[in-house]
């Protein structure tokens, strides 16, 4: 379909990418820059067209970020939320960070208990709307320009001289066998040509 010349639109749009799903042991690595072409192509991991930029012609001003986490192993939830720093990158420039997992929250999924005690559901925040990284400032970003979300794990060290050993919560997350998501979320304005 032709694009109308000198028009375009803007909508409410949600860009996603994954930095784990699935089940089984796995091997996230010690630094990945999602928003990149890692996934692109798979629309239950990304719903980006293209690896590090938007499509040709269109601009985000990008308001929040939240990450969407969910463990079967509570344990595992409480190593990764102080485990895992992240940087949001645009162009050539942190636009920022680095910060922990959990100054971004999931603002979504689920969240609660079952009875038997066996699928207790954990989130990083509250599963509502209000519970999302609002931007205290619009970052634009501009067509064909570069940006990542860059995500680096961090072992928590042992303060004790060693008698009690440090913890890799990315060597606990890669040998867990149970069902693992990591998701993060950018959410603002896209401008795109009218067709």
């Amino acid at each position: 379909m032709a694009k109308l010349q000198g028009y375009k639109e803007q909508v409410h749009w949600e860009f996603f990418d994954t930095l784990i799903r699935g089940v089984g042991t796995s091997a996230v690595a010690q630094q990945t820059k999602l928003f990149r072409a890692l996934n692109t192509g798979q629309p239950e991991m990304t719903n980006m067209l293209e690896g590090g930029r938007l499509s040709n012609e269109e601009t985000f001003l990008l308001l929040s970020v939240r990450f969407y986490v969910q463990f079967l192993d509570p344990l595992e939830y409480r190593y990764v939320e102080d485990g895992i720093m992240w940087t949001l990158n645009t162009g050539n420039k942190t636009m920022l960070g680095p910060v922990p997992l959990f100054v971004a929250p999931a603002g979504g999924g689920l969240a609660g208990i079952d009875t038997g005690l066996v699928a207790h559901v954990l989130s990083n925040g509250d599963p509502s709307w209000n519970s999302v990284l609002l931007l205290a400032k619009p970052i634009k970003i501009e067509k064909n320009e570069h940006f990542s979300v860059d995500v680096n794990w961090y072992t928590f060290a042992s303060l004790d001289a060693g008698v009690t050993p440090a913890v890799n919560p990315l060597t606990y997350l890669n040998a867990d066998l149970n069902l693992k998501i990591i998701k993060c979320f950018i959410g603002g304005i896209l401008e795109r040509p009218v067709q």
